[in-house]
């Protein structure tokens, strides 16, 4: 059976490794102040969105604008079902996000006209698609991915695999720290996500407050406030390097950073988790962060993300 991976531009993986992978991306819209953009997790044009700082604070707008059920419905007639026998689509949390509710409809709703496309192209008539919720966001989905992409590297089953996805899903954290309160605050609030109001904004600034973020099971929520981006960082990391020592469910790091990503590198804290990570045969994957998540947490945030059940927050 041919398995595709598909995930949507708000995942954070390296470009390489989505294209040596074979790893799909379901775009994205987005809007900012009057301009349209399409986040596809293109390297080149999320790069040039973050050195053109094409999202200013002056755009007091600014969203996102996922397909709908039927876009993502046509998309998978036109783009993979020919090209695959099962569709394994990996979606942001379904609590920020429609995209999971959107893409399990298109899957519903494609079985007949696949049939079809595949009857036209001589192939078995047998086709279908998986959705699954990763519950957490942006580096968070990555790591669900790479557990994807081993599992269908490895021959497993189909009906191995959904499962396992799902309790990996519900053993993943992602921790962000941004670097900007402005963004959360103007941007979130719209959402009706009041955690960073104007008197938590104005405060912080004056303090250098930053906020720590963490996803986890359909639920983001501020869990720790930092005096200083770089303390944040170093703390996340130094979370990160405990985790791996104990132990992880999936060999696999990922961090994301809105910015150039030869900057992560450098952070405090960042190398000594790395070597952890070698040490313990864990791959880190270090990507930009999408444009989706830009226009959410600003320029500048840095995302950390790992799978362990056993992880207490």
């Amino acid at each position: 059976m041919r398995i595709g991976l598909v995930v949507d531009a708000a995942c954070d993986l390296p470009g390489d490794f989505l294209a040596d992978k074979g790893i799909h991306v379901l775009p994205i819209g987005l809007r900012v102040g009057d301009r349209h953009l399409v986040d596809t997790r293109d390297p080149v044009s999320t790069a040039a969105f973050y050195r053109e700082r094409q999202d200013r604070r002056a755009e007091l707008h600014a969203e996102s604008a996922p397909l709908s059920a039927g876009e993502i419905e046509a998309l998978f007639l036109e783009s993979w079902v020919s090209t695959y026998d099962h569709l394994v689509c990996m979606t942001i949390t379904s609590g920020r996000s429609p995209i999971f509710a959107h893409a399990t409809q298109a899957a519903l709703t494609a079985g007949r006209s696949a049939r079809e496309v595949r009857r036209a192209a001589g192939l078995s008539l047998s086709w279908g698609a998986t959705v699954i919720n990763s519950r957490t966001l942006f580096a968070g989905q990555g790591v669900l991915a790479y557990e994807a992409v081993r599992l269908r590297d490895a021959g497993t089953a189909l009906d191995a695999m959904s499962p396992r996805l799902s309790h990996v899903a519900d053993g993943l954290h992602a921790f962000m720290v941004a670097d900007d309160l402005y963004y959360i605050m103007r941007r979130a609030a719209k959402k009706g996500d009041h955690s960073v109001n104007w008197a938590a904004y104005t405060v912080g600034s004056l303090l250098n407050l930053k906020p720590v973020l963490y996803a986890h099971r359909d639920n983001t929520r501020p869990v720790d406030k930092v005096r200083g981006f770089e303390s944040g960082v170093k703390s996340l990391f130094a979370r990160v390097e405990r985790q791996i020592v104990q132990g992880l469910d999936v060999p696999c790091i990922c961090v994301s950073y809105g910015g150039p990503v030869d900057r992560v590198g450098a952070m405090p804290g960042f190398e000594p988790m790395e070597k952890a990570a070698h040490a313990a045969g864990v791959e880190v994957l270090v990507s930009h962060m999408s444009q989706t998540a830009a226009i959410n947490v600003g320029a500048g945030a840095l995302c950390v993300a790992f799978a362990a059940h056993g992880h207490q927050v």
